[in-house]
């Protein structure tokens, strides 16, 4: 059965595809999406309680938003690097003038701290409503003179089209999206009943799905149906770390993205669309866990060397205080060139008074006690922090 536009305002596709699935018996279709919910809340909470020390999860956070608002921009035919963006950043914060792409970048990053601060400042139960939906838009499009496209305002009587292969919206007239939106704002306040009407983050990827289906705006329909996504996870406090995240599957994966999406209007089926968003965001949220990780990592290594320093009269190889700067430095760039890493600005600051015999020597004496090591790739000679010897060491008193 194809999707209508009676059938859209009814918004009961997760409804009906809890009751087939509990009908028909889908176990192994209720396992899997249980299974995978499991492995979300799992990381989600390690995140959430993971340490950080000062000014990491502020690294992290900032960096998954560049790439959120690259992958975003992307999916739209916008193609910035995170450099790119990181200037628009910048030039917004000096109010330089910025280019087309620099001005979608910093919009992008205006709707991202729009939704931090109103659930921030909500002092009761969150209530979704259209002028919320509205004023994401119009930050996403400010100052972008989309043709026909107001900021924060529904389209006109006209039709709209979209997606690969083009489709028209089942919103014909103004009037039709105004109902529409009215219904919609209706469901996401709605609380389900189902197993899976009752999963938040099913909830947000039909927000999505839903508000591309009635595409609303003159423009800028596919971010902000994005954005309201995000907003859903943030409001019910998933992935506070970076509420975003699956921008970068969607766009990653952008021609099975825009598929199933084609899909759901053909069958009103959204189940493939569900499961692989689903296994999608965890994918993502594996990642950034990996990213914490290191950073506790980081942190630890920090700490056992500046333990071997303050206890170098009872060590045998004996360390001193411009091996800890070193390593910080190394901890910052990761793996590298171990000559790169000698001739960087930094290094030679360090070593400026110091002979080539001590500079050898400090290097030996981390490789010894197991701070760095040493590869090779394409006869290069790469250097490293050596964090597997934190599985190993033994702080003695």
């Amino acid at each position: 059965m194809e999707l209508t536009f009676e059938k859209l305002l009814e918004f009961d596709l997760i409804d009906e595809l809890d009751c087939f699935l509990v009908e028909q018996n889908k176990h192994e279709l209720l396992m899997d999406f249980i299974n995978t919910s499991q492995d979300i809340q799992g990381i989600d909470r390690f995140i959430k309680e993971a340490p950080s020390f000062p000014g990491s999860a502020e690294t992290i956070i900032r960096s998954e938003l560049i790439s959120a608002i690259g992958a975003t921009l992307a999916i739209e035919g916008t193609k910035l690097g995170d450099e790119e963006i990181e200037e628009s950043f910048r030039k917004a914060k000096l109010s330089e003038k910025l280019r087309r792409q620099q001005q979608e970048a910093e919009n992008s990053r205006k709707v991202y701290t729009f939704i931090v601060d109103i659930i921030l400042n909500t002092d009761s139960t969150f209530v979704y409503r259209e002028s919320i939906i509205k004023q994401m838009h119009k930050y996403f499009t400010y100052n972008m003179n989309y043709l026909g496209n107001k900021p924060g305002a529904y389209r006109g009587d006209y039709p709209a089209t979209f997606g690969v292969p083009r489709r028209s919206s089942l919103c014909r007239t103004q009037q039709e999206v105004n109902t529409a939106m009215a219904a919609f704002v209706r469901w996401l306040n709605k609380t389900g009943t189902g197993i899976l009407s009752t999963h938040v983050i099913v909830k947000a990827i039909m927000a999505h799905y839903y508000l591309t289906e009635i595409h609303p705006f003159a423009d800028g329909n596919g971010r902000t149906a994005r954005a309201l996504e995000a907003l859903v996870l943030y409001v019910n406090g998933v992935n506070t770390y970076c509420f975003w995240a699956l921008s970068n599957f969607w766009s990653t994966h952008r021609d099975q993205y825009i598929m199933h999406l084609g899909d759901i209007r053909d069958t009103c089926k959204p189940w493939d669309f569900l499961i692989w968003g689903m296994k999608g965001y965890l994918h993502e949220i594996t990642r950034i866990k990996n990213l914490v990780l290191k950073k506790v990592k980081q942190l630890m290594l920090m700490d056992y060397t500046k333990y071997l320093v303050d206890t170098k009269n009872k060590q045998k190889v004996k360390l001193n205080t411009r091996i800890v700067d070193v390593l910080r430095i190394l901890v910052r760039l990761e793996r590298i060139s171990f000559s790169k890493f000698q001739s960087s600005p930094e290094v030679q600051a360090l070593y400026k008074n110091v002979s080539a015999t001590t500079k050898y020597r400090d290097f030996k004496k981390m490789e010894q006690n197991g701070l760095i090591k040493f590869t090779t790739e394409h006869n290069e000679p790469l250097v490293e922090p050596n964090y597997q010897i934190l599985g190993y060491v033994n702080y003695r008193v």
